[in-house]
């Protein structure tokens, strides 16, 4: 088995986004509009394929991203990946032998920035130890390191049947008291940043900014949705969900200040979920829980009672790994930006 690594050309896009649509160990951080997204966000990407040498076929890759700091460092950072083949452990060997080799060669080719270290989350619960050798646990998630997914192939009988009592009596009473749920255009952005700025007030986390969204909307195009739940015309809830393959995210949410008896946001989910089941897709990721509902003292205690009541199953990833570089500028980037 022989690979080599080489720049996924704009030509292979789709062949690109076919590997990452079959491989349930990565999603829509890898794809071309994401990289472009980030770009507005002051990333800089790399697009990495690894090909087979024998049929020139692209096989797997990454798309890595780089930021740069303020004192002529930087950092790379591949999301929801490397794409390969984990399935056959010597195939997977080789390939990740290429994509190593490709990524220090990354890092040779501009000297007078000095990379601190690459960062790697891959959507796994486990992997090789071979694979992590050199790589040591990271200090801090860029990605949820769990989440709750809920099986869409599923029948809405079972999936109702399969929730916590109270989140299907929730469900119904939103329903009975007239709340709506639509699909809105990217016109009405602004309803969901009203109820996303009420909501980061009430619980106290740092907003984007409403270009932030626009950007998102604009680059990721039709894989992002826009749900709004109302009740006579009065705007309650809202959620900005991505669908890739056949698993829709749950990225964005936000919820108002009033009528919160009404339940809003369960039938909100209610309704992306049986919307994600229509366009064929077989899981919902809630995106982001805390590793136990035991520990009442997490931040994400509230919200993951929350997400817990519609059912699912938690996946633990094994969350980011880090390749360090540069050990003193590494520790001064983690003291200046991920240390509590």
């Amino acid at each position: 088995m022989s690979y080599f690594c080489a720049y996924i050309s704009p030509e292979l896009q789709s062949r690109w986004e076919e590997l990452v649509a079959r491989s349930s160990f990565s999603g829509f951080h890898q794809l071309f509009s994401w990289a472009d997204f980030k770009q507005h966000d002051h990333w800089e990407t790399y697009k990495i394929g690894i090909f087979d040498l024998k049929s020139q076929e692209l096989v797997g890759g990454c798309v890595v991203h780089e930021f740069s700091c303020t004192n002529d460092t930087n950092f790379l950072y591949i999301p929801e990946g490397p794409v390969m083949n984990f399935s056959d452990h010597d195939m997977l060997f080789w390939q990740w032998r290429a994509l190593e080799t490709a990524l220090h060669r990354i890092v040779s080719l501009t000297p007078e920035i000095r990379t601190t270290h690459i960062r790697m989350e891959i959507r796994t619960q486990e992997l090789p130890s071979w694979l992590l050798l050199g790589w040591s646990k990271a200090p801090l998630n860029l990605m949820p390191k769990h989440t709750r997914v809920v099986d869409l192939q599923k029948s809405s009988e079972t999936l109702l049947a399969e929730m916590k009592q109270k989140c299907r009596y929730n469900i119904r009473l939103a329903e009975k008291r007239g709340v709506i749920v639509r699909k809105a255009t990217f016109d009405e952005l602004s309803v969901f940043y009203a109820l996303y700025e009420e909501t980061s007030i009430r619980d106290g986390f740092e907003k984007k900014s409403l270009e932030f969204f626009e950007i998102l909307l604009k680059t990721m195009g039709d894989r992002v949705s826009l749900y709004i739940a109302e009740h006579e015309g009065v705007s309650l809830a809202s959620a900005l969900v991505v669908t890739f393959a056949e698993r829709a995210t749950y990225l964005y949410g936000a919820s108002g200040n009033v009528h919160r008896n009404l339940m809003a946001p369960y039938a909100l989910h209610w309704s992306i979920m049986m919307d994600a089941k229509r366009q064929s897709c077989t899981e919902y990721d809630f995106w982001g829980v805390s590793p136990s509902l035991k520990d009442e003292t997490h931040d994400w205690h509230g919200l993951s009672a929350f997400k817990s009541g519609f059912g699912g199953e938690q996946l633990n990833f094994v969350g980011a790994y880090d390749y360090i570089f540069q050990p003193e500028s590494y520790e001064a980037f983690i003291e200046k930006y991920e240390r509590d």
